[in-house]
């Protein structure tokens, strides 16, 4: 039998999966301050969308603010596709992760599509159209919900078969992904998106404590003896 011992070894690459996690929340957590929510006004809710994408032109951190929310969803990409990765020993748990993670960025980049082409066409929408559109996003994001819910269930489970993750991050993720998916199917879409909010939230705290277990973790892997022993003096 070849003795073993144990080295720790540290990679770059995966510190900047792990800690894309907090990134994606705080890029877009900053990025919608600083764009900000103006006062509320008189008139049909069409035009008064169209005059909060005017007050927001008029922001001289818009064009930073977009840039951050970009950047967070690059962000979370990334560290969706490092967290499945290292969970892909948990089978199909791990794939149907993935397949939720691609799902949410998706929802959530066609929602805030929309948002956007009420800004950029503010001087020639109509107020109904404007309506439309900002209503689609907000059903978007209420959408958004779901797969991000699925996300975090199966990775957790997955993560809860493969040990990556402790237990209380990986049953606190399946019980936060069930509660995503039960509020969605529950209220069927209600016309607010104030009952959505706090479960998209949980998920965003989820996301951020998981990101930042795993890039301060001290990664260790078994090696035989010699090896660890010239790693060491090295």
């Amino acid at each position: 039998m070849v003795d073993t011992g144990t080295v720790q070894r540290t990679s770059s690459v995966d510190r900047v999966g792990a800690f894309s996690g907090v990134v994606y929340v705080l890029l877009a957590n900053l990025g919608s301050m600083l764009v900000g929510v103006g006062p509320g006004g008189e008139g049909s809710p069409g035009q008064l969308m169209l005059d909060e994408s005017r007050r927001i032109a008029e922001n001289p951190w818009t064009r930073l603010a977009f840039a951050m929310l970009i950047l967070a969803y690059l962000a979370w990409m990334v560290f969706a596709g490092y967290l499945c990765w290292r969970v892909r020993d948990g089978g199909w748990f791990a794939t149907t992760a993935l397949v939720g993670a691609i799902a949410a960025i998706t929802v959530n980049l066609a929602a805030t599509s929309a948002g956007l082409t009420v800004y950029l066409l503010r001087e020639v929408l109509t107020p109904d159209i404007a309506r439309a559109l900002t209503d689609l996003d907000g059903i978007g994001h209420m959408l958004l919900v779901l797969p991000a819910g699925a996300f975090v269930l199966f990775v957790s489970a997955a993560a809860l078969t493969t040990k990556v993750l402790g237990r209380v991050l990986s049953w606190s993720g399946i019980a936060i992904g069930a509660t995503c998916i039960v509020v969605t199917a529950a209220t069927a879409l209600p016309s607010t998106e104030d009952l959505f909010l706090w479960p998209f939230l949980l998920v965003l705290l989820w996301m951020a404590v998981v990101s930042l277990r795993l890039g301060f973790a001290r990664n260790r892997t078994r090696v035989p003896a010699v090896e660890a022993a010239t790693v060491r003096e090295g």
